[in-house]
């Protein structure tokens, strides 16, 4: 069975958010936070990685407060393409492969996610 999720976000509602580290530690587990420092703490680059946490959950049929958000990671492989990585709770689901996709243009960040369960 496949489902899908999507979410778009204003990049600019990040702004004060990054500067905020219990709440970014609330959102981002220490890889993801260490990869945000590597580029600039940029508001586009955290609206980015919200935006794949929630259409992951989206897909899941899960909302923001099913699962820890520091429980799904986005990481990049060497190619810089983001892939997911599931912590406690998520690791019992029963899922064969997960498609994640993240973009930007102007003010916005969007993210989509594919789940085979």
């Amino acid at each position: 069975m496949l489902s899908n999720g999507i979410d778009i976000l204003r990049i600019k509602r990040f702004d004060d958010i990054k500067n905020k580290d219990e709440v970014m530690k609330k959102i981002f587990n220490d890889n993801e936070l260490a990869y945000i420092k590597g580029h600039n703490n940029a508001s586009n680059t955290i609206a980015g990685l919200f935006c794949a946490k929630e259409a992951i959950l989206k897909a899941l049929k899960k909302g923001i407060n099913d699962y820890a958000l520091t429980d799904i990671e986005i990481i990049h492989n060497d190619d810089q393409a983001p892939f997911v990585i599931f912590h406690n709770e998520l690791l019992k689901l029963n899922i064969k492969n997960i498609s994640i996709s993240i973009a930007h243009d102007g003010d916005y960040a969007i993210a989509s996610c594919i789940i085979e369960e």
